[in-house]
């Protein structure tokens, strides 16, 4: 059965990091978004809630976006993880191969990279139904 709602964690450190980003996301009924700015408020929501789609930035309070997805995809391989940062592409691609990030977000993600990332999550669940 298809969840009709996507549960999102965004974790920075700085609490305005993600505000145009978040703003963006708030604005789909589907989605429902949860702010936070450490790895330890993290855990929790991923221990007690369903989370769907785990967005980091670069630094969070108490770890790096990098060191934290890791953690997270060693935990939850089923989890969707998005990670902000300025790396190349290349660099990206092979600082992070291995662990399953479904998208490289710019530093300081807006609305524009809210969008991008709601479209590619609309097509992995359309890969999911069938």
């Amino acid at each position: 059965m298809k969840r009709t709602m996507v549960h999102i964690l965004l974790a920075g450190k700085e609490a305005d990091y993600f505000a145009a980003f978040s703003q963006q996301l708030g604005k789909d009924q589907r989605l429902k978004v949860v702010e936070v700015d450490s790895a330890e408020q993290s855990r929790q929501i991923i221990r007690d809630a369903s989370i769907d789609v785990v967005v980091l930035a670069e630094e969070l309070r108490d770890i790096n976006g990098l060191q934290f997805v890791k953690e997270i995809v060693a935990d939850n391989p089923f989890i969707n993880c998005a990670l902000v940062s300025p790396l190349y592409p290349q660099e990206f691609h092979e600082q992070t191969e291995g662990l399953g990030l479904f998208m490289q977000l710019p530093a300081h993600p807006g609305a524009g990279a809210a969008k991008e990332m709601l479209a590619f999550l609309e097509k992995l669940q359309q890969l999911d139904k069938q």
